[in-house]
């Protein structure tokens, strides 16, 4: 029933914002609108030229991703999936940026195939990761998120070096509906008719497929073969689209939510109400963003703006399902051995000053790699940047096995949580806002924006089961990103600052900064060795350390506060890092760091050797070019990651 009033409310929103634009945008009588376009004087004909075919283009776009959607979590029978959430859309817009760049005269022939093999790409590593699990739902959606970050950080290091050529494929890939005429119209009411009729031939083996595999198997459906045929149709669809008007975020997940929240059990009748209400929500969404953009004459990223409306509907979605969707998660994803003594500590740092001293001499010069010991050169390039990256990556880790400690959730870290994103977006809002502002009202807004998300990660930890928790960083981080997309489509000046920054990059160090970074970060790691001993009761549960005396709120408080703190620093200094604060704490288990008296110092270690080696990889790997650090950590940390679910059972 609330279904029923949502997608009704939906349509009588599309239809409002649809006469208020047309009152806005069509200055003439309306029967005018249904005079041929040839008949009309040129100023009429071009409003309705781009205007109505627009209009259309939204509705039948935002149907198939529904479709693509809906099918989707049929087949792979998880109410979280989507185009979005498995990495589809992000592939097919990979493949195109790359096209683009290295093959330009591929675009000639269809960039529908290419996008095409971009979502298939994604969609088959994303289930050849969950194959292990037997598609566990958590599973299935972490490895849609990594695989989202790692071609996200490809992305990003194209769009570094092809920041002027790409910005075009940019506002496109922000999701464009700007149209010229009725072809992309046509070619997909053509394709909303084949979905429909694929579907429809399938539709009752798939039925039989909403039983358990091996149920399916015995009243004869052959569950692989209609498996990957709904996958090649899903990723078909949301290729197509993605190629005509670029990636839409979370339309086709939010239209798919609505139908299978209508609990309607016939298969054909679900897909007609997701492609109905993902047809009108981006029908509603594009009409706003018209009404807006017509009144402060700008332009707005329908795909972009879409990912921050679909992200709080991701984490409402996640409390509704908390019960039936996930099990309670509080084992390493590796097997350990507990760690005995502390020789592994002193090893790590004796190689890791090994490792910090040797990096700062082997450098490429005029004549190919060489021992480089210049004084001016370390002092004022070198050794800031190392310093850098040492004082960021110890702070990550420490920050990640702290959260992994209070959440008791394997997988949690600042940057999967959107802790690093809300300082990110509040730094740059800030530096946007207030270019003259000092380091620390920097500093003061990036630790706002992690105070804020972890508020809201510690009161939706205390309503999910700690593994759902991820999929609430998925959407802070989606809306993040779409945030991100607008912002750098707004045209300043200083933008070309900003996403060298977003990249990562230890570039801005410099000896007068670099000892504060450097002592912040001594300051806060020392602060949390003073909670090892209330981390080890907190690991043992809430009620357990209520019943041993310990003022549990205080010291998650004052955690958190230390984790805002150093998330905030880090991102400040050198931009987002991913999986740093997520792998570091598995490395540690991995080596027996159980405890967190142990497992701190030593992510912490392996944290700061991590980000050296990214950080001199960045700077050297394509000299003189140069790759951000977190670039760097994000290609390695998701190739790891992926290897690690793929273990996973």
């Amino acid at each position: 029933m609330k279904s029923s009033f949502l997608l009704i409310g939906c349509i009588l929103l599309s239809l409002v914002t649809a006469v208020i634009r047309l009152n806005m945008v069509w200055e003439w009588e309306w029967q005018l609108l249904l005079i041929n376009v040839d008949l009309l004087p040129i100023n009429q004909a071009a409003v309705k030229a781009a205007l109505l075919p627009e209009m259309t283009t939204s509705f039948l776009a935002g149907g198939l991703l529904a479709i693509a959607s809906s099918g989707l979590q049929h087949i792979v029978r998880n109410n979280l999936a989507s185009d979005s959430t498995l990495a589809v859309s992000s592939g097919a817009q990979l493949a195109l940026m790359i096209a683009v760049i290295f093959f330009p005269a591929a675009e000639l022939f269809s960039s529908f195939w290419i996008a095409l093999l971009g979502s298939l790409a994604a969609i088959v590593l994303v289930l050849f990761i969950a194959k292990a699990s037997k598609l566990n739902p958590l599973t299935l959606i972490l490895g849609g998120l990594i695989v989202n970050i790692l071609f996200g950080a490809i992305a990003s290091l194209l769009t570094l070096f092809y920041f002027d050529f790409l910005f075009g494929v940019m506002v496109w890939g922000s999701g464009s509906l700007l149209q010229d005429g009725w072809a992309t119209s046509i070619i997909l009411a053509i394709t909303v008719v084949v979905a429909f009729f694929i579907f429809v031939l399938l539709s009752r083996p798939l039925t039989i497929l909403s039983l358990d595999d091996e149920q399916a198997r015995r009243l004869g459906a052959p569950v692989n073969l209609l498996r990957y045929l709904v996958i090649f149709v899903c990723a078909a669809i949301t290729a197509l689209v993605v190629s005509k008007i670029g990636v839409i975020g979370f339309i086709g997940f939010a239209g798919a939510s609505l139908a299978h929240f209508a609990k309607i059990r016939h298969l054909l009748l679900r897909l007609l109400i997701a492609f109905l209400a993902g047809g009108f929500l981006l029908f509603f969404t594009n009409n706003l963003i018209g009404i807006v953009s017509r009144i402060y004459d700008t332009l707005l990223p329908v795909g972009a703006f879409t990912a921050t409306l679909g992200a709080p509907l991701l984490i409402f979605l996640v409390l509704r399902q908390r019960k039936a969707q996930f099990e309670a998660s509080n084992t390493a994803y590796f097997p350990v051995k507990r760690l005995n003594s502390w020789k592994l500590p002193i090893l790590l740092l004796c190689a890791g000053v090994i490792l910090f001293c040797l990096l700062q001499i082997i450098a490429p010069t005029m004549n190919g790699w060489a021992i480089s010991i210049d004084e001016n050169l370390m002092s004022s390039y070198r050794l800031p940047r190392s310093l850098s990256a040492i004082a960021t990556g110890a702070m990550l880790a420490v920050s990640g096995s702290l959260l992994q400690i209070l959440t008791r959730n394997p997988m949690a870290s600042p940057e999967v949580l959107g802790v690093s994103s809300g300082a990110t977006i509040a730094a740059i809002l800030s530096f946007l806002l207030f270019p003259t502002l000092s380091s620390i009202g920097f500093l003061l807004f990036g630790v706002l924006g992690s105070l804020a998300v972890l508020a809201l990660i510690m009161w939706l930890s205390r309503k999910l089961q700690p593994s759902a928790l991820m999929i609430a960083g998925v959407a802070i981080g989606a809306l993040v990103s779409g945030l991100m997309a607008i912002i750098q489509l707004s045209g300043s000046p200083r933008l070309t600052a900003v996403i060298s920054w977003l990249s990562g990059s230890t570039y801005y160090a410099n000896p007068n900064t670099v000892w504060i970074l450097l002592s912040v970060a001594i300051l806060l790691i020392s602060a949390t060795l003073l909670f090892i001993k209330p981390l080890r009761l907190i690991s043992l549960g809430e009620t357990v350390s209520l019943h041993l005396g310990l003022e549990v709120k205080k010291v998650q408080m004052i955690v958190l506060l230390l984790i805002a703190l150093m998330s905030a620093a880090s991102t400040l200094a050198v931009g987002p890092m991913s999986f740093i604060g997520l792998m570091t704490p598995h490395l540690a288990k991995n080596l027996g760091a159980i405890t967190p008296e142990k497992q701190i110092p030593i992510s912490a270690l392996l944290g700061a050797m991590l980000m050296l080696i990214a950080d001199w990889l960045g700077r050297y790997l394509i000299f003189p070019y140069e790759i951000g650090a977190g670039i760097i950590a994000s290609i390695l940390g998701g190739i790891y990651f992926l290897l690690l679910l793929k273990q996973h059972k």
